[in-house]
């Protein structure tokens, strides 16, 4: 048997070209952190002392009043939420999320609705968009627990955290920045314009462990908030921190505050991204540009790579799959990707990984033969009509409705869930069918992606389930929930 894990279990590493996504395992743990973990693991502490003392540590260096570890971003956001919920009260947390007599409305502006405000929901609170400041004035007369915005979004958002800040400070209500997919600064920008509480993920950036994070903010809020955390007996009891993560997570914050070279990491990331360009470049056809972030907020420059789409017959996502049967197998992002380019993200390249990635890239699209428009069968029938559609989901049936209208060879109409209706776009070409939906819920979408063929008037296939979002969007999170197979039967 082999001593490697990964090996043992039959799943392949990757070389990263993708950055920091959670499905991806985030970043590689510092060696110092690595040391911390195993320094942790041979002894017992009292969790609720190490968290104590490891918060006031990070707000020394971090310039926060107070500062938490969680159990990764998504958790940072459902304790503070339950903090300004809560305020502490041992009755109100012992009851989350049955909100009843307590402020359960949580506000936004408008245009900041995120993917990941599920863990805000989690609590049983709900969310108010709001359009301008004369909304959120009146939406903070009464009810309401908190602001929350996403940092990322905030010079492009109707409602700037300053004046989210300014009505909320009279009243009592803290504001939550979330900026888990960005770098820790110090002095904080966010807390330095009033901030309550600022959420970061540990497992990205600051390259601790993938399964922590970190909040950060006003000394009252963040007390409010890890008694809304595991270890206590409240909401936040399932997102459990061990001793081991916290002790890395402090390890991962004291060597960004004393002991990475940041200006060095910048220099290796465009070291790499010269090295994949310079072997992309010797195709015929193919450019390679590295782009330097435009935002403050972005850190890391990226490569996009484009070719003659009609001369090399490959699209972005065709490539991606090339180079995940590739030896290594290399990860390239799905998001971004077009039919005739994709990007390269270096933050988690490791020596010697470019001139593989180069490598491999090079010779994929040097191999691949020259486009050619494939011919479209004629439709096999007319799809219009109502149809009753039955899909195989893990643990039941549940049948949904579509409604189609053909024209040509191109399909459109509406497919309607237990609860929700989007838009159908989609094609027929012989008896092959393929046709998908959106539906937006909160603060993401639903995705349905329906192929599949058609017999003796009964279309069936296999459907990809997943979720699509300003802040996790892409293929790749379209599939997410896998796939099942579906029937549909003609009603109308």
């Amino acid at each position: 048997m082999s001593d490697d894990l990964y090996d043992r279990l039959g799943v392949r590493p990757f070389i990263n070209c993708c950055g920091t996504r959670t499905v991806h395992g985030g970043s590689l743990m510092l060696p110092v952190v690595r040391k911390a973990m195993a320094d942790a693991a041979g002894r017992f502490v009292n969790l609720n002392e190490l968290i104590l003392a490891s918060g006031r540590r990070i707000a020394s260096l971090t310039g926060a009043e107070a500062a938490l570890i969680t159990s990764g971003g998504a958790a940072s956001l459902v304790a503070a939420t339950a903090a300004a919920m809560t305020k502490g009260d041992p009755e109100r947390m012992l009851r989350l999320p049955n909100t009843e007599g307590m402020p359960a409305r949580v506000v936004m502006p408008k245009g900041a609705r995120f993917t990941y405000d599920h863990a805000i929901r989690t609590t049983g609170a709900h969310v108010v968009e709001v359009a301008d400041r004369k909304a959120m004035a009146e939406a903070l007369r009464s009810g309401t627990a908190m602001i929350a915005t996403i940092g990322t979004k905030d010079a492009e958002l109707p409602i700037r955290l300053s004046e989210c800040v300014e009505l909320a400070e009279p009243r009592g209500i803290p504001v939550l920045i979330d900026a888990a997919s960005e770098h820790l600064e110090t002095p904080n920008p966010y807390l330095g314009r009033g901030a309550s509480f600022v959420a970061y993920s540990g497992g990205k950036y600051l390259k601790g462990p993938q399964s922590t994070g970190l909040l950060l903010g006003k000394r009252q809020w963040i007390e409010a908030a890890r008694l809304n955390a595991s270890p206590h007996h409240t909401i936040g009891r399932p997102m459990k921190i061990s001793k081991e993560e916290v002790a890395g997570l402090l390890a991962a914050v004291e060597h960004w505050a004393d002991g990475r070279d940041h200006r060095a990491e910048k220099a290796r990331w465009t070291s790499d991204l010269e090295t994949i360009a310079a072997l992309v470049r010797k195709i015929g056809t193919v450019t390679a540009e590295i782009e330097v972030p435009a935002k403050s907020h972005e850190q890391v420059p990226r490569l996009r790579i484009a070719w003659d789409r009609e001369r090399i017959g490959l699209g972005g996502l065709d490539l991606r799959e090339l180079l995940l049967a590739h030896d290594p197998k290399i990860m390239l992002d799905d998001r971004g990707a077009t039919d005739r380019s994709i990007f390269i993200l270096p933050f988690n390249l490791e020596p010697g990984e470019a001139e593989i990635v180069g490598g491999a890239i090079a010779k994929a699209l040097a191999t691949a033969p020259s486009s050619s428009p494939a011919a479209e069968d004629a439709p096999a029938a007319d799809l219009t009509g109502l149809w009753a559609v039955e899909i195989a989901f893990a643990a039941e049936r549940t049948p949904h409705r579509v409604r189609l209208r053909q024209s040509g060879a191109r399909l459109d109409g509406t497919h309607a869930t237990l609860d929700l209706v989007g838009p159908v776009a989609g094609t027929i070409a012989g008896s092959h069918v393929a046709f998908s939906s959106l539906h937006p819920y909160e603060g993401s979408a639903l995705s349905y992606a329906f192929s599949g063929t058609l017999s003796n008037g009964v279309m069936s296939g296999t459907v990809l389930l997943g979720t699509s979002g300003d802040s996790a969007p892409g293929p790749l999170n379209m599939r997410e929930f896998g796939s099942a197979s579906w029937e549909a039967r003609r009603l109308s």
